[in-house]
């Protein structure tokens, strides 16, 4: 599987989800491909404008602070309605309507539904043991489902997983190590050098033909 057909794979099921909680139970499987191909360029666009805005903002240290994640949130149109900073400037106060709204919605019905769905929360009137909700996501649950060895060991250095540690690589029989059988090469390349030229000057100096007298 490639890496973007992976990426699709793993976005499929919260766009799934988040239908559920709109209040859809079946659509065709086109227009959840159709969805979770938006919803994946979204994300894609809100990443590299924050990792834009970062580079414009602190070259030095390109790491996203909040003030990028908030300048990426109005360029894609998620923080609506929003003054410009001109506007800002001329009344003197600083439009929070947007970010106010953007927050409301994380602690409103929509939210608290799709974490119903996922299976976090008790619905309304539901009495639910508390064990047995999802204490995490979806594909964490999943890889420790199918991984008999432990999740860190199985998907490190992948995706999925963990970043893998950098080891030397061994060489059998010859140098410890690629870096020191570098080392190696270049100083015979080096050593060789004044040899190689003698030799060529050598080579090129001919006896003199006998002359004519």
């Amino acid at each position: 599987m490639t890496t973007p057909n992976l990426h699709i794979s793993l976005l499929r099921p919260p766009v799934i989800q988040i239908l559920r909680a709109a209040g859809f139970h079946s659509t065709r499987p086109a227009v959840v491909d159709t969805l979770t191909d938006l919803a994946g360029r979204y994300l894609l666009f809100l990443a590299s404008s924050t990792a834009q805005h970062a580079i414009n903002s602190h070259a030095v240290c390109p790491t996203p602070t909040l003030d990028d994640i908030l300048m990426a949130l109005q360029d894609v149109g998620a923080l609506r309605p929003q003054m410009s900073r001109l506007e800002e400037d001329h009344r003197g106060e600083e439009d929070m309507r947007a970010l106010e709204a953007f927050l409301a919605w994380f602690s409103g019905p929509m939210n608290t539904e799709i974490r119903r769905v996922c299976g976090f929360i008790a619905g309304e009137g539901e009495v639910v043991d508390e064990d047995s909700l999802e204490k995490e996501d979806y594909l964490t649950a999943l890889k420790k489902k199918h991984s008999k060895t432990g999740e860190e060991s199985r998907f490190q250095g992948t995706v999925l997983g963990k970043d893998a540690k950098e080891r030397p690589v061994i060489i059998e029989g010859g140098a410890e190590s690629i870096k020191a059988w570098r080392a190696q090469v270049k100083s015979r390349e080096q050593s060789s050098e004044p040899s190689s030229t003698i030799s060529s000057i050598a080579s090129n100096i001919s006896v003199p033909d006998a002359m004519d007298i």
